[in-house]
């Protein structure tokens, strides 16, 4: 009677295999979407950093600097659009981050939003400089540039944590942001 079930057995042994290995496939892919469009986003200020402190006649200059900002920011959207799709499928496809004890995924969306709009004030800056309307300093920039490190180091955070006790994961990640604060300031006033 048992051998009977043998099959049967097997048979859902392979297709919930064969589930696992597509979705981990997916969630590669997803990963290797998300860092390569981060790349871009991470580079992408810092050419807006340089194209700020360009001088006024240093016309090549400015121009080799647009079109390198004009690719990149065209190659990160190509990045962009598999790696939310691939988000958008693990989560709607195979119902990670659902059921309760999930709003970690709730906040991973809403971070996932804040890239979005980040990426999209890219556009933006972008077009002002093509245009010369750039109003920015170099400064305001390289703050700028900073944002989307914040924004992967929550991402990130939420998806490895997963937390439950949200007090207790906002306070770590704070403290943690504290230290990476003074820590990059001691390496800039040492650099000076």
């Amino acid at each position: 009677m048992v051998d009977g079930f043998r099959p049967a057995l097997t048979g859902l042994l392979f297709v919930q295999n064969l589930y696992t290995a597509q979705m981990l496939w997916i969630k590669t892919l997803h990963i290797v979407f998300v860092a390569s469009w981060f790349a871009g986003l991470f580079y992408l200020p810092r050419i807006f950093v340089n194209l700020a402190s360009v001088a006024p006649g240093s016309v090549a200059e400015r121009a080799r600097l647009l079109l390198m900002a004009k690719r990149l920011l065209s190659f990160s959207h190509l990045l962009m659009v598999p790696a939310v799709a691939l988000g958008i499928w693990l989560w709607a496809g195979y119902g990670i981050g659902w059921g309760p004890g999930q709003s970690w995924m709730h906040a991973k969306w809403l971070a996932v939003l804040l890239v979005l709009g980040y990426h999209h004030a890219c556009v933006k800056l972008l077009r002002r400089f093509e245009h010369g309307e750039n109003r920015r300093s170099e400064r305001w920039f390289r703050v700028f540039n900073e944002a989307p490190v914040l924004l992967m180091l929550m991402i990130v955070s939420l998806v490895v944590v997963k937390p439950s006790d949200w007090t207790a994961f906002l306070t770590d990640w704070l403290w943690g942001l504290l230290v990476l604060v003074a820590v990059g300031a001691l390496a800039w006033w040492r650099r000076r």
